[in-house]
């Protein structure tokens, strides 16, 4: 293990490493005497926490998430500062620490997301209980904050900028003026010959270029497509890209799982288009027959993703590194308008945003309950979102 001290914001704090796979492992020798009784017991938690793996569902949000390894990998994951925030004043509270100087939050939040970290809960726990002794102490023992020394940091103690997109720098996807070109998923139909969706005409990057976005599914697809009707744009409303999945088990052998490949590319080519930065949203994760049937989506390599505080959505972490997140609750109606939105309806989204990229995977999934019928379901999807609101002009 090394352990090194360096400045945060002006503030001296405690980082470690250690070399061996166990991420509770934390930097004990660096905490005041008055903060080692509180380590050790959070120690004893860590270690048993962090054999979870993140295979558990949690709720990804920062007020929400529970405080251990588990809860910290979920909202670090978000690229999202003001969650992680919300996260780190939870878990001060829970040690009982008093925040003296919330600028010192401020200072310390890009360390445990996308920014300049994430660490480790541990090292979390570890940083806020090394910090209580200090001269310039910013978090203390409850009741115990005191007037700093005049020539310590001065800081404004502004909120972070919320979640780490930006709608302006985004280049935006247009369903509504985009034109389905071919439409035979997974060799699916109604069209014959390649087995893709494509929307041309879906955005321009740079000006004035057009590109097309182009759907496979590599590995399968079954969509209940006679009965609910064919994939392209929403029946509702042609500002969504709509797609049918069967789910798990129907027809049978299906594992209700369809693994996409996302690429843009231009026009009547495989040409492809790198974008600076997009938004990809789906809508519409719920339940149905009483909560048997659950949809999913999974998605890797995207910068971060945006749910509401309130999401209904538990997050998990795949084998093959995606992210999961799973419906938990029943059917909830669809938008009219992807950038208007009930509360219910802002809980069961989640909008991903990736940069310098020209393709991505994300898998859609109807999980079943052995006994439910009518298991199909529709995945509404679109390049914004009433969650963009969370995100920076």
């Amino acid at each position: 293990m090394w352990v090194k001290l360096f400045t945060l914001a002006g503030l001296v704090v405690a980082a470690c490493s250690s070399p061996t796979s166990d991420s509770s492992e934390v930097c004990s020798q660096e905490v005041p005497a008055s903060g080692q009784a509180l380590l050790q017991a959070h120690r004893t938690v860590a270690l048993r926490t962090s054999k979870l793996g993140y295979a558990s569902q949690v709720s990804p949000s920062g007020a929400a998430a529970p405080l251990d390894e588990v809860g910290y990998s979920a909202v670090a994951d978000r690229c999202c500062q003001a969650e992680m925030k919300t996260f780190i004043e939870r878990q001060a509270e829970n040690l009982n620490l008093e925040i003296c100087n919330p600028g010192g939050i401020t200072g310390l939040v890009p360390y445990h997301s996308c920014e300049k970290g994430p660490q480790t809960f541990a090292d979390l726990t570890s940083t806020l209980l090394a910090s209580i002794d200090e001269r310039c102490m910013w978090v203390a023992n409850a009741g115990q904050c005191r007037e700093m020394p005049a020539d310590c940091p001065k800081f404004p103690g502004e909120t972070p900028s919320d979640c780490g997109c930006s709608r302006s720098r985004a280049v935006l996807l247009d369903f509504e003026k985009a034109t389905v070109l071919q439409n035979n998923l997974g060799g699916k139909g109604p069209d014959t010959g390649v087995a893709e969706l494509r929307y041309g005409g879906i955005g321009e990057h740079p000006a004035g270029q057009s590109f097309d976005l182009v759907i496979s599914a590599p590995d399968g697809y079954e969509g209940d497509l006679i009965t609910y009707g064919y994939n392209g744009k929403s029946v509702g409303s042609p500002k969504f890209a709509q797609l049918s999945l069967s789910g798990s088990g129907n027809p049978a052998g299906w594992s209700g799982n369809a693994k996409l490949h996302l690429s843009f590319v231009r026009p009547g080519s495989a040409t492809p288009v790198v974008l600076p930065e997009f938004f990809f949203a789906i809508f519409d994760v719920d339940g149905g027959n009483g909560g048997a049937v659950k949809q999913t989506v999974a998605g890797k390599g995207y910068k971060g993703y945006v749910t509401d505080v309130n999401t209904d959505l538990l997050a998990s972490r795949n084998p093959d590194g995606s992210t999961k997140f799973t419906a938990n609750g029943d059917k909830i109606p669809n938008p009219t308008d992807p950038m208007t939105a009930t509360q219910a309806q802002r809980g069961s989204m989640v909008m991903y945003f990736y940069e310098n990229m020209s393709s991505f995977e994300l898998t859609l999934g109807v999980e079943v309950d052995g006994a439910a019928q009518n298991t199909n379901k529709w995945f509404n999807f679109a390049g914004t979102s009433a969650l963009s609101d969370r995100c920076a002009p």
